[in-house]
């Protein structure tokens, strides 16, 4: 077959040419896209031909010794590499995250398809299978041409080609030579634009790393003398299974877990707090059932939502493994689950990472809220909880959704403490700006409460809303008389129609974060899963059980604090043991 184009007489050689130049333009593209606001393009010269080094390392070959064989491996590579940068700009597109083990996994895990459906709309798939199908035929197409044609025309055009080629594949050499050098410097959002070997040798890293942790991760039986100790402080139920559910009471929960929110900082619980500090929380705390012993199980706020969600204490851990979560769990009974922060999702990867292992049906992070509604950013960290509140009331009244369950994640409270709206007599008699931020996130929580218990679509004899915090407070001026910031108290509340439902609820008993799913999977008539550490706060338990950072357990009891270090030997203490039996067999040693 015989071909002549800019004096190109090899179709192969015309297709690896059209191929590259499109690999180049997407480098372009996600170059321009992922730039960081400030403008930095340091990293454009490794993106712009990093892509191409397989491929080339295919074509030469294929040049010199006339080899169909690589010829096809270096057009169908090309045609990969398109393909994964295409979708990953597609797919993708508001935080141009990594392509690695947890997007991977996000859209294995996730059969609805959600990046595919946000980026092409509800009705991608019936356009999206006839363009899979043409772009295949393309691939088909292109492989046939090149295969009847690498044998015949390289031994003419061979050595300028050849050294064409070469001086590519120097550029990608350096590219992603120059990437390795200063990976260790480049900031976290300047991943998503790295070379395709870098991304397929992180990938195969990861991966292999994963699946030996797994392996660490196997759960070892709980040996029967710690059991026994166990079941008698009712920190594991007498069954192995506890297969007693309570009564479907709610159809719609509400949970606002409050940023650093400390026990000591509501005036109800605190008399040296300045007066009126906090009176929405006072009175919902008068009013309604409240925990008074009711310990945060981890922070900062990825660990305690870890703790929330999934009833366990190792977000560094479970984030990797199969678990089950309360928004999955009430999955089976209907309920439409949300996710609703102030903050970026971008901020630890936290969009795709809590995809993947609390699965929410949906989540707002401050890119979501901007992109869907009027709400902008007005703090350091996103939006503030006033804005946050009318957005998620917005949301919940124009769902539809007859059964749904929402966690909203506040940010006021967080250095650096935002507040508005405040009158001057407010700012004299709160004069810091932790003061402000806390009174001003009270006062958005009481409009906030008062206009769900408003709406009678919303809020009926079948709603919950709870109120508590992400985390105890690791910072906040001298209202704290600890000695550290290990977990402490944070606030528990339950506000419904009909409080006869916590009647039999002892608030002064000692639970912690990890025991807010079981309670509420009791509420709703679901089963506690084997996965959870924690129990039903209607359960005879009595210990707030929390992790410190360093693999410490703390264990709070009406008699007292006990610290247990899960990394030690045995030791003759058989209730420490007993405990750090308990954590090995969740992850192990």
């Amino acid at each position: 077959m015989k071909f002549k184009f800019f004096l190109i007489r090899s179709i192969s050689i015309a297709i690896m040419l059209i191929l590259t130049l499109v690999s180049l333009v997407l480098a372009v593209v996600m170059s321009h896209a992922s730039t960081p606001s400030s403008g930095d393009t340091l990293y454009f010269p490794w993106m712009l031909f990093g892509d191409e080094l397989v491929p080339l390392l295919f074509f030469i070959p294929a040049l010199i010794f006339r080899s169909r064989m690589c010829t096809l491996a270096a057009i169908i590579t090309s045609f990969m590499n398109i393909f994964i940068r295409t979708s990953a700009i597609i797919l993708f597109n508001e935080t141009f995250m990594p392509l690695d083990y947890h997007s991977l996994k996000i859209l294995w895990q996730h059969t609805d398809l959600y990046a595919l459906e946000a980026a092409f709309g509800e009705h991608f798939i019936y356009w999206l299978i006839p363009l899979l199908l043409m772009g295949g035929s393309v691939v088909i197409y292109c492989c046939i041409l090149s295969w009847k044609t690498a044998g015949k025309n390289y031994r003419r055009v061979s050595r300028k080609w050849v050294f064409f080629f070469s001086i590519l594949l120097g550029l990608s050499l350096i590219s992603n030579l120059l990437f390795l050098i200063f990976r260790m410097n480049t900031p976290e959002s300047y991943l998503a634009s790295r070379p395709l070997p870098i991304v397929s040798a992180d990938l195969t890293n990861v991966t292999l790393r994963k699946l030996y942790e797994r392996k660490d991760f196997q759960k070892i039986p709980l040996p029967e003398s710690s059991q026994k100790i166990l079941k008698e402080m009712n920190i594991i139920p007498a069954e192995k299974v506890e297969t007693r559910t309570g009564t479907e009471h709610f159809d719609r929960i509400i949970i606002i877990a409050v940023e650093s929110l400390d026990f000591s900082f509501i005036g109800a619980h605190n008399p040296q707090m300045p007066p009126g500090i906090t009176p929405e929380l006072d009175k919902l705390t008068g009013n309604y059932p409240s925990m008074k012993n009711y310990f945060a199980a981890a922070q900062p706020t990825s660990w305690a939502l870890n703790a929330l969600l999934l009833s366990r204490l190792d977000y560094d851990k479970d984030r990797y493994m199969d678990n089950l979560s309360l928004f999955s769990i009430l999955k089976s009974k209907d309920f439409y689950s949300y996710y609703f922060s102030a903050a970026s999702g971008k901020f630890g990867e936290n969009r795709r990472i809590y995809k993947s292992a609390f699965f929410p049906d949906e989540q707002f992070f401050l890119e979501e809220w901007e992109s869907t509604s009027r709400f902008i950013k007005e703090s350091d960290w996103g939006l503030s909880d006033k804005t946050l509140f009318e957005g998620v009331f917005e949301q919940l009244k124009n769902s539809g959704k007859k059964r749904f369950i929402a966690l909203i994640s506040t940010m006021d409270t967080h250095p650096d403490y935002y507040s508005c709206d405040l009158t001057d007599e407010e700012k004299r008699n709160f004069p810091t700006p932790f003061l402000q931020a806390l009174h001003n996130c009270d006062r958005e929580i009481g409009k906030f409460v008062r206009k769900l218990t408003a709406d009678p679509e919303l809020y009926n004899d079948r709603t919950l809303i709870v109120i508590t915090a992400d985390h105890t407070a690791t910072h906040g001026e001298n209202f704290l008389k600890r000695k550290n910031f290990t977990p402490a108290r944070i606030p528990l509340i339950f506000i419904c129609r009909d409080q006869n439902i916590f009647a039999g609820l002892d608030t002064g008993k000692f639970a912690s974060s990890i025991d807010l799913a079981p309670t509420l999977l009791h509420l709703t008539g679901c089963q506690i899963p084997e996965t959870f550490i924690g129990r039903a706060l209607f359960s005879p338990k009595n210990m707030a059980i929390s992790r410190v950072f360093g693999d410490v357990l703390l264990l709070n009891t009406p008699a007292g604090e006990q610290a247990v270090n899960t990394r030690e030997e045995d030791t003759p203490d058989k209730t420490a043991q007993a405990f750090r039996d308990l954590y090995h067999s969740h992850y192990g040693r």
